[in-house]
């Protein structure tokens, strides 16, 4: 199965992956909306580091829904029919990158395994494989 993955070495921290995937999923440009964020900061104003927050597929959140409305195949689904907002696949999430917005859950599905954020990274900092 692939899996986004990230690379802090050539991250320049411009933010465009999150940008990218607000736009595709929410249809505006909003950080808060994104279903990945990658937050660049300096350490004591010495080393910069980074924050990353993205689905690892790990399908912990899969297994901890009690209406069985979520599934990992080769991407993350939510079945909005069945998923009552409950937020216990957000509180199970280990990367802690699931959100609950209009009552359903909200979760990266790799853009149907063509990641807006991979193809926009105009320094190849994400990888999908």
């Amino acid at each position: 199965m692939k899996r986004l993955k990230f690379s802090k070495e050539t991250c320049i921290g411009c933010q465009l992956c999150a940008q990218s995937c607000s736009a595709m999923h929410e249809g505006e440009y909003s950080l808060s909306k994104a279903r990945i964020g990658i937050y660049s900061y300096y350490d004591k104003g010495k080393d910069l580091k980074y924050n990353e927050s993205f689905c690892i597929l790990c399908g912990i959140c899969s297994k901890k829904c009690p209406q069985g409305a979520i599934t990992l195949e080769e991407k993350n689904t939510v079945d909005f029919e069945k998923c009552i907002g409950c937020g216990t696949c957000r509180d199970a999430c280990p990367k802690k990158v699931i959100r609950i917005q209009d009552g359903k859950s909200i979760i990266c599905d790799t853009c149907d395994g063509a990641p807006s954020c991979v193809e926009i990274c105009p320094h190849g900092a994400l990888k999908y494989e």
